[in-house]
């Protein structure tokens, strides 16, 4: 298997790559760096182990493992899974806040613009945060579900300036 073709695979699996940041993130090249890679070109799967740092645009994602797949070589959907002890992501939102979340285990699936975060998730924005088991986000409906665990609660705080800004 020549480098081309994996180079050429690595860029068709990213160029969907995930929407839940700005806009503009979407258009920008990933830059994915590992401690090492494994390619399943007749599966279209791409996987990145140890210390995976995953960038584009304003995007960080860092994990123990990232894998990335597609459907088939011609399509543009793709299912993304990070996992770590936690695996973490940063990103700026189009209002300029930044947005941050970690979980043992995120799925985001292109087609549905869905991120699913599990086991011990936690979204924290200015200062607020929510922590469940299961914290689902639909980011084309921006409609967010978070679900507890066994004996376990939900759990949010909401800063009192954040409601005062609301209002205005």
């Amino acid at each position: 298997m020549n480098r081309l073709k994996i180079s050429t695979l690595l860029c068709l699996l990213c160029i969907s790559a995930p929407t839940w940041a700005m806009k503009s993130d979407t258009k920008q090249p990933i830059y994915i760096d590992s401690d090492s890679q494994q390619v399943d070109m007749p599966n279209n799967i791409v996987t990145f182990i140890g210390n995976v740092k995953l960038r584009q645009g304003t995007i960080d994602i860092h994990a123990n493992k990232v894998v990335i797949t597609r459907k088939n070589a011609k399509s543009q959907q793709q299912t993304i899974m990070a996992y770590g002890q936690p695996a973490t992501f940063h990103q700026v939102m189009d209002d300029g806040k930044p947005l941050d979340g970690e979980a043992l285990k995120m799925r985001y699936e292109t087609a549905t613009e869905r991120l699913k975060m599990t086991g011990k998730a936690e979204l924290n924005q200015d200062g607020s945060n929510i922590k469940g088991n299961i914290i689902t986000y639909n980011i084309r409906d921006q409609r967010l579900v978070a679900e507890s665990g066994n004996k376990e609660r939900v759990t949010t705080v909401i800063l009192p300036s954040q409601l005062n800004n609301n209002k205005k």
